[in-house]
């Protein structure tokens, strides 16, 4: 009977600790259950293998060959609903084949074209551009369809190839290129190169666990953890920019045979932006389509953005602005006062009324260059800014 008594003791004392840890485990899902943003909960149904991987995830971009990425297809968001088309960009997916009498206007750029700070796409400039246009039709035209080919950290190296391999087939009458931000950015990292190995990686997006490993992500707090600890740059944005920069690990860009170890004033002619948005120029003209050039405006009440990154921010408005002269391109001057002071969300991007007031003030130069003859390539003066 001892002997009973003892295991029945014993018995208990294991029950009442296997209750002590369920009630410890309970309070940790409920506190990792309100820790769980909307990127995590989407990062937990990866894990399990419960979303497809190359249609919905954490983030709103994943990686493609040639384009080196692009806007997840049909990304969506709990609150908001979809973001992306099936196409992979922002808002409604427009047909490949262009309708007779339909004015196709192609939207190039970074972020601020993305629209990145309004909830909705029909919120973002290029979509109200496209709404301003149709109240006004050009003369010729029946219609209007514009395309928003904007990309979250975009720089002129993405515009050109997304044009390239993919934007150029959708045979756009009219380009628009918003541009000069993000690659101001790139110079204030160590090691520049023309390509942006110094501060740029392939894009590595969140996938499955192995499924012997899935039933952790049945927990909550095993979730979080796992995404803390070994996907922290996809939770915070890191899987594509290498913020602090880095040395290459192919370092070819030796000017005079030494590398830019530090942030400095690049030559023309070893300009990327330059070299990218001459190149771009060039190709669009081929193709018998109008350009036109809008620069980048940053938030003249912010301090976000330093001396030297906007010493390069105004230097690529002085670069579009003689690229217009050369090529005879469109030009469309963005200054600050366009947008009214209460409508920035950061340094650069703008709240639904901006956006609003951006797409108003560009549409009076399209309207302008709709007019005008159609965009055959000049051949460009002597003096053109850009490398040959």
């Amino acid at each position: 009977m001892p002997a009973i008594l003892k295991v029945i003791r014993r018995g208990g004392k294991i029950a009442l600790a296997l209750a002590i840890l369920a009630v410890m485990a309970a309070i940790v899902e409920l506190f990792a259950a309100g820790l769980m943003t909307e990127d995590c909960r989407i990062g937990r149904r990866i894990l399990r293998g419960d979303e497809d991987a190359h249609l919905i995830r954490m983030q709103n971009t994943i990686g493609q060959s040639y384009l080196n990425y692009i806007c997840a297809p049909n990304f969506s968001r709990e609150q908001t609903g979809q973001q992306h088309n099936e196409d992979g960009y922002r808002g409604r997916a427009v047909p490949l084949d262009k309708r007779p009498g339909v004015l196709r206007i192609l939207c190039l750029g970074g972020s601020t074209t993305y629209g990145w700070s309004v909830a909705y796409p029909h919120e973002t400039y290029p979509a109200v551009l496209e709404e301003l246009v149709r109240a006004d039709l050009p003369p010729g035209y029946d219609d209007v369809e514009v395309i928003n080919a904007g990309l979250p950290w975009g720089t002129s190296a993405e515009i050109l190839t997304h044009y390239h391999f993919k934007f150029h087939y959708y045979q756009p009458d009219i380009v628009v290129v918003n541009a000069g931000g993000n690659d101001a950015n790139a110079y204030t990292y160590p090691y520049y190169h023309p390509d942006n190995s110094n501060w740029r990686q392939p894009l590595v997006n969140l996938g499955a666990l192995p499924p012997r490993w899935r039933w952790l992500a049945r927990s909550r707090a095993a979730s979080l953890a796992i995404l803390k600890i070994f996907y922290s740059p996809q939770l915070s944005g890191g899987q594509l920019h290498v913020r602090g920069g880095v040395k290459p690990a192919a370092a070819w860009f030796r000017p005079g045979g030494e590398l830019l170890r530090e942030p400095s004033e690049i030559p023309l002619d070893r300009l990327s932006f330059a070299h990218n948005l001459e190149t771009l120029i060039r190709e669009i003209q081929s193709d018998g389509a109008r350009v036109l050039l809008v620069p980048f405006r940053a938030n003249p009440d912010s301090d976000r953005i330093k001396e030297f990154e906007m010493a390069q921010v105004i230097r690529h408005e002085r670069i579009l602005k003689d690229f217009a002269d050369t090529y005879q391109t469109g030009y469309a001057p963005f200054p600050a006062a366009v947008i009214s002071p209460a409508n920035w969300t950061d340094h650069c991007h703008l709240n639904a009324a901006g956006e609003r007031q951006k797409a108003a003030h560009i549409a009076g130069y399209i309207n302008e260059l709709a007019a005008g003859p159609t965009g055959a390539a000049p051949e460009p003066k002597q003096d053109s800014p850009g490398p040959s």
